[in-house]
């Protein structure tokens, strides 16, 4: 396992709790369309696969528009070796949308 691997695995572990332990969370994420929320439960607990790239780009054409890690996803290599740093980007990206989350736009 080279020392960038290593480095993502600690902070998706970090990103998983920030994302969870934010108070705008909870309310995030009950506005999730069900495919999102899919794929929510399965990031907020483990890496992401192939298979997980492949069922992203499966996602409904309203959920695509609606969610952007949804598409990062769904346009992540599909290589094993890929999968700690495409995890810890849509972790990043995810905790940007819930950090945004209700914040009043001027």
């Amino acid at each position: 396992m080279s020392s960038s691997d290593i480095r993502d695995g600690i902070e998706n572990e970090l990103r998983r709790v920030q994302i969870q332990n934010h108070p705008s969370y909870s309310a995030w994420y009950s506005g999730l369309m069900p495919y999102a929320r899919q794929i929510i439960d399965f990031i907020l607990e483990e890496d992401l696969t192939p298979e997980q790239i492949l069922s992203a780009q499966d996602a409904p054409d309203e959920e695509w528009r609606e969610y952007q890690f949804i598409s990062i996803i769904a346009g992540g290599n599909p290589m094993p070796s890929n999968m700690p740093a495409l995890t810890n980007f849509t972790l990043t990206d995810i905790l940007i949308e819930v950090e945004e989350f209700g914040k009043d736009v001027a």
